[in-house]
């Protein structure tokens, strides 16, 4: 049973259950209320009111206010261990029931491991990749199920290396195991004041609801997840019309935790009130927040780092160019057509940057080539030219997995290229890219310098017609992205 400890003042030591859904603190002598003799404390200062297993307190219009942690709050969640100060009185919200050892074993409630192994059964096959987690039928409890989700999560965050695949897949698995009839990840703009969707599931044959923007700015306010059974009867938010009219019911809405602010939400709904959500349901969600957020984060730092990174790269190239006046502007322009032909092909925004990256460094052996490399003709000069780029890049910190890109980069769809003869889907995308992307621009050069003006469509033509050079999904990429217009002006990305 959830109670209240006073720890200071005249009722030091005194401890009120709460027993009921509502609980008022104050002055005035209240029935079954707590009556707190303290010149700060108005007449009806404040309530303990409860929604399902969790408690809240509300602040009932008091002079000096209510402090929940040494924070003024209106109306906050309370958690075991939180210190609530009214007047010149503090307290603390507590659990009986944490203490008795009587929990219900959700994650997170302090349950020695032992235990926790012994009650769940996790094998992996042999294939690191493989999904599939066996819970022994006899032992599963709610343990187990948060155990999985939370496995599959972090499997996910380990995986993915862009924002929106992430949310994709972190919101479906969310949803699924809470049994929600819609999931939604937001993500939050500080710069820019907003929060976009990044990720949804959608259970079939269920109507799409409206999200209540109130119930996502209170957990981003606040910084604290929020569930309700009926959001239409809950008095956080019945006040508000579009939760009455739009029929909102039960949902639970989670922070995207990070290290100095919050990264977004995770946002789950049902519709029917027989299957509201639990508070095991909540704490599962809220953990899952805080993983995802602390991924986000670092993709966000990742991606910052790329862009940083694509800039850098940009200007060195550029100066090595300039030692070949009829290279100048080359892999600029063929790390543009490679990110017209990426985003064509549908790759995720921070796939896209890798590929622009390589792209722009596919030629960066130039630099390093000596007198005698000079000297060497056709495949062997190219050859030696990818093998420079290569053990550079490889030497630059955190940039070593564009090397398959740049190694390949020269290879040909029917096998005949350099350095390794690899063939068809061997190669590497992103090489099959950069090569095609390479040729693409040679092509208009040298019409260009033998004063041609060739059609988009006549490059594609010849290429083509090269006995398999090329893959021809990537050809066909870059005819979709010349009539989209993203080959000479490829779209901007922003996760």
């Amino acid at each position: 049973m959830a109670r209240i400890r006073v720890k200071n003042g005249p009722h030091k030591g005194a401890e009120f259950n709460i027993k009921d859904d509502s609980l008022v603190i104050g002055r005035d002598e209240i029935a079954d209320g707590i009556q707190i003799l303290d010149q700060g404390v108005s007449r009806r200062h404040a309530e303990i009111f409860r929604i399902g297993e969790m408690y809240f307190i509300r602040d009932l219009g008091s002079r000096n206010g209510t402090y929940v942690n040494e924070e003024k709050v209106t109306e906050e969640l309370l958690r075991v261990g939180d210190e609530v100060k009214i007047g010149s009185t503090m307290m603390v919200f507590e659990d009986k029931r944490s203490k008795s050892g009587k929990d219900s074993g959700r994650i997170g409630s302090g349950k020695n491991l032992d235990s926790l192994a012994a009650t769940t059964v996790i094998r992996l096959g042999d294939n690191p990749d493989d999904e599939d987690l066996t819970i022994d039928p006899a032992q599963e409890t709610q343990e187990s199920r948060d155990l999985q989700v939370l496995y599959k999560v972090a499997k996910t965050l380990a995986s993915e290396r862009d924002v929106k695949g992430l949310s994709k897949k972190v919101i479906r698995l969310s949803a699924e195991a809470v049994g929600a009839d819609h999931g939604y990840c937001f993500i939050r703009h500080a710069e820019r004041g907003e929060i976009t969707l990044s990720g949804a599931f959608e259970k079939e044959g269920k109507k799409a609801p409206v999200v209540s923007k109130n119930i996502i700015r209170r957990v981003l306010k606040f910084g604290r997840a929020v569930m309700t059974s009926d959001a239409s009867t809950d008095d956080r938010f019945r006040d508000h019309g579009s939760v009455v009219m739009k029929q909102i019911r039960s949902v639970i809405c989670a922070p995207l935790v990070t290290t100095d602010q919050l990264a977004g939400v995770l946002y789950l709904s049902t519709s029917k009130l027989t299957e509201a959500f639990s508070s095991e349901d909540l704490e599962l969600l809220t953990a899952i927040g805080i993983q995802a957020g602390m991924a986000i984060q670092g993709m966000s730092f990742q991606m910052a780092q790329e862009k940083s990174y694509l800039e850098l790269v940009g200007a060195l190239v550029a100066a090595v160019e300039l030692r070949e006046p009829n290279s100048e502007g080359h892999s600029a322009r063929v790390a543009g057509y490679a990110a017209g032909i990426a985003q064509a092909l549908g790759l995720s925004a921070g796939r896209n940057r890798r590929v622009q990256l390589a792209a722009m460094l596919h030629n960066i052996g130039d630099l390093f080539m000596e007198e005698a490399d000079r000297d060497l003709e056709g495949s062997a000069l190219l050859a030696r030219r990818i093998e420079l780029g290569t053990t550079f890049v490889n030497r630059l910190k955190g940039m070593s997995f564009l090397v398959p890109a740049i190694q390949h980069s020269a290879e040909q769809w029917n096998g005949s290229g350099v350095p390794d003869g690899l063939a068809n889907d061997d190669i590497p995308l992103e090489a099959r890219i950069i090569s095609v992307a390479h040729d693409f621009d040679e092509h208009c050069s040298l019409a260009a310098s033998a004063g041609e003006d060739i059609p988009t469509q006549d490059v594609l033509l010849r290429m083509r017609n090269e006995d398999g050079r090329y893959d021809p999904r990537v050809l066909d990429a870059v005819e979709r992205a010349h009539s989209e217009g993203w080959l000479y002006n490829p779209p901007e990305h922003n996760e």
